[in-house]
């Protein structure tokens, strides 16, 4: 059984660059750190800030908002990857006038059919 054979594990997902993903779980990737986010702050909003909870919950939404933000690149480089893109394309997504466009845009735009210098298939990484 060749490495071929096994699937992407969630941490080359959210953490990896290297290889390819299509819209679908770029999508739902985007999602999940949506939603976590979220919740996060929910909690910290509902949570009176004389309390001491109010601090731990705060840390963790910050916590999540740096980590989603550094799974958010790695994604969009492997997103940019499959549409036969250049990677540097990510920083569209720090730039506060045109990062909805982008996102909108990655989310949409098909990727490449067949193989392309970043994999032979899409969702998995480069062999």
């Amino acid at each position: 059984m060749g490495s071929s054979d096994q699937p992407p594990s969630l941490r080359w997902l959210f953490f990896g660059w290297s290889g390819r993903v299509s819209r679908l779980p770029y999508a739902l990737a985007w999602a999940f750190w949506m939603t976590l986010a979220a919740a996060f702050l929910t909690r910290m909003v509902m949570t009176p800030q004389d309390q001491p909870a109010f601090v731990v919950w705060t840390l963790l939404f910050f916590a999540v908002g740096v980590v989603s933000t550094l799974s958010s690149v790695m994604l969009t480089i492997k997103r940019l990857h499959d549409m036969a893109l250049p990677a540097p394309l990510v920083l569209c997504l720090f730039v506060p006038a045109i990062s909805i466009f982008a996102l909108i845009a990655f989310l949409v735009w098909p990727g490449t059919p067949g193989p392309n210098l970043h994999g032979a298939v899409a969702d998995r990484p480069k062999e």
